[in-house]
């Protein structure tokens, strides 16, 4: 071999074996997507074989023959195992890795073992009379393993082929190239002709090297979905307006449709292989068994949200997999609405049949004693309190219209100024201080904040003890994504009765809150996405915050 062609194959054999190990280093460090295993053996095959070509062609160019039967070996070694890796990986892309047990692994390594039997035969004192017969039995295993493994390759290609059909995520293109970069180096080496200067599967391996390279920049060739996909894409229906998940036994996402996409702010690409949890704010704690339904708070695109989600098992197609189901499906049905609607009624309804029915009892009783002072009073003073909260609660139901509408950008430091310029004007007995940057941006609806903030200030006063109120409003940036909306009072606080009526979120008969002003703070609240916290203040009264998401500048 001439010095011009030495230096050509160890160029090549070094860039083939460099774009290799750059693919095999991206899989390994990939490692927690779920298909990722199967490839990392797969490229790591390819990159053995190409650091043992390297290391044949430094040791022909450097005379050191004892080594070469090494390098021989390894090379048909890594060059015997390719299809197995192939095949592993191949079955499991395609969503049929329970076929690719170890088990079933061993025995397709079995063409192996007529490598070792003729090396040792080859390598004893043994005369040619066993020899031969030995020789010719491993010849024989391997050409029938080969065949073999070849059939079983060709099925598997044949799934690769048949899931890219049928698949609008897994490109035939990928397909190809996967296909072409594992067949390269195989069929180049098979049909090298032994005149030409440079060794058939030095150039095989350098294509399967730039193949591979492209493969895995360009496409999804370590993701999970394929998984799951021969049984459970027919159920994950694109149209569906609930959010569906498909979680492989890990916990990582292996599919998504296109609801789950919007609601939790991502694409398919970016969720699909990640940890669920990674990629829906809220999971921590919540497990997904089988057959479970529960409800759970979850922060997504519209805020924060309420779920109710159910877990489905996705069987296997083959019936001998029948009670080993390949993976689950969560469905994730926002309920915050309804629940907020049926808090609405049951308050509603208890002003309607509580509060109203005993003022109007009031009014009948002084109706008949309108010629006296004092009744006259207690007739105007019961009919204007009926007329105040008849009031309140169309205000609410008005106001909490406005959430329906498109978000807008909202000053929330502008808003305080204008609820506590008007409340100053009406009650010059109240101190009441504001504490705000000069300018807090949030995407949000500008009447409802305007009148959660209203409510909590007017509450504040209106159950005060003392003659000279004080009350404390604060504008807080929490993070870059997160404001805080805090009213400090220096009254009775905020009974615990009252917390707890609000935390359950239900009202009965015999234990119900006072008025209308808090259930609306909590509705609102609850439909702009945020959350509501109460606390003491020190050395007394409450503390009432409103904290609020996807800030805008």
């Amino acid at each position: 071999m001439s010095l011009a062609t030495t230096l050509t194959t160890l160029v090549l054999d070094a860039l083939a074996s460099a774009l290799l190990l750059w693919t095999t280093w991206r899989a390994y460090d990939s490692r927690e997507q779920p298909n990722a295993d199967p490839f990392l053996l797969l490229v790591t095959t390819l990159t053995l074989w190409a650091v043992f070509a390297l290391g044949a062609t430094i040791i022909g160019a450097t005379g050191v023959k004892v080594l070469e039967p090494f390098f021989d070996i390894a090379r048909f070694g890594t060059f015997s195992f390719l299809p197995i890796a192939w095949i592993v990986y191949a079955l499991s892309y395609a969503g049929h890795g329970r076929m690719t047990t170890r088990k079933r692994i061993g025995l397709l390594s079995g063409i192996v073992l007529p490598l070792v039997i003729g090396g040792i035969t080859l390598t004893s004192d043994a005369s040619k009379s066993v020899v031969g017969p030995v020789i010719g039995l491993a010849l024989g295993w391997t050409i029938l393993y080969g065949l073999s493994l070849l059939l079983y390759s060709l099925y598997a290609t044949y799934l690769l082929i048949d899931l890219s059909w049928g698949h609008p995520r897994v490109s035939s293109t990928q397909i190809v190239l996967l296909a072409s970069s594992v067949a390269a180096p195989t069929l180049l080496t098979l049909v090298a002709d032994s005149t030409q200067p440079v060794d058939g599967s030095t150039f095989g391996l350098l294509l399967s090297g730039v193949l591979l390279t492209a493969s895995i920049r360009r496409y999804p060739v370590m993701t999970g979905f394929p998984k799951a996909d021969y049984v459970a894409r027919t159920r994950v229906v694109e149209t569906l307006q609930e959010a569906l998940v498909v979680l492989d036994w890990d916990d990582h996402v292996l599919d998504v449709n296109e609801a789950a996409t919007e609601l939790f702010d991502g694409s398919a690409e970016r969720i699909i292989g990640e940890p669920v949890r990674s990629v829906i704010d809220g999971l921590d704690g919540t497990e997904f068994p089988t057959g479970a339904t529960g409800t759970v708070g979850l922060r997504t695109s519209k805020g924060r949200r309420r779920f109710q989600f159910s877990v489905s098992a996705v069987d296997a197609a083959t019936p001998d997999d029948a009670d080993n189901p390949v993976a689950r499906t969560v469905l994730f049905r926002d309920i915050t609405d309804r629940e907020t609607r049926e808090q609405r009624l049951a308050v509603l309804n208890r002003i309607l049949r509580h509060n109203v029915r005993n003022d109007l009892d009031v009014v009948l009783a002084y109706a008949d004693h309108v010629a006296d002072d004092d009744v006259r009073t207690g007739i105007r003073e019961g009919t204007t309190s009926l007329l105040e909260l008849s009031e309140k609660v169309r205000e609410a139901e008005t106001v909490m219209t406005e959430r329906t509408g498109t978000p807008e950008s909202v000053d929330l430091t502008d808003v305080a100024n204008t609820v506590v310029d008007r409340v100053r004007s009406e009650d010059d007995s109240a101190t009441i201080s504001l504490v705000c940057p000069d300018k807090v941006v949030i995407a949000s609806h500008r009447a409802v904040l305007r009148q959660v903030l209203s409510e909590l200030v007017e509450n504040s006063l209106e159950h005060t003890t003392t003659d000279s109120p004080r009350v404390e409003v604060t504008v807080r940036e929490v993070s870059d994504e997160t404001v805080e909306l805090s009213v400090a009072d220096d009254g009775p606080g905020l009974p615990e009765r009252e917390q707890d009526i609000l935390a359950a979120g239900t009202e009965t008969q015999l234990e119900h809150g006072h008025g209308i002003g808090l259930w609306f703070v909590n509705w609102a609240v609850t439909q702009l996405g945020g959350d509501l916290q109460f606390r003491e203040n020190d050395p007394q009264g409450s503390v009432v915050t409103v904290r609020l998401y996807d800030r805008v500048s």
